[in-house]
C-alpha cells in the first residue's frame, strides 16, 4: 500500500468496504460464469439462485458506484484542502 492509498483510507475507510462488495459480487459471477446464458430447464437449483442474485445486484452496483463516486470526491477535496500549492 503506498502513502497515497493509507491517506486515502484515513480520510474514506468506506472504500475498503466498497472494494469488497464489488470483489464479491466478482466472486460470484466467476464461481457460476453459466449465469450469464439463458435460463435452461435443466439448470441446477444453485445455478438458478445465483442468477436471481446477480440480477437483482444490477441496482445495488448501482448505488455502490454511486456512492465510491460521492466518496472520492470528497477525498479529492480532502487532497486538495491538504495540499498547500
Amino acid at each position: 500500500m503506498t502513502v497515497d492509498e493509507f491517506r486515502r483510507l484515513l480520510i474514506a475507510p468506506e472504500l475498503i468496504v466498497l472494494d469488497v462488495a464489488d470483489a464479491a459480487l466478482l466472486a460470484l459471477v466467476l464461481e457460476h460464469p453459466l449465469v450469464r446464458h439463458p435460463n435452461s430447464d435443466d439448470d441446477p437449483v444453485v445455478r438458478r439462485r445465483a442468477r436471481d442474485v446477480l440480477r437483482s445486484t444490477a441496482r445495488l452496483l448501482r448505488g455502490l458506484r454511486a456512492y465510491r463516486g460521492v466518496v472520492l470526491s470528497i477525498v479529492r477535496e480532502a487532497e486538495f484542502q491538504d495540499d498547500p500549492f
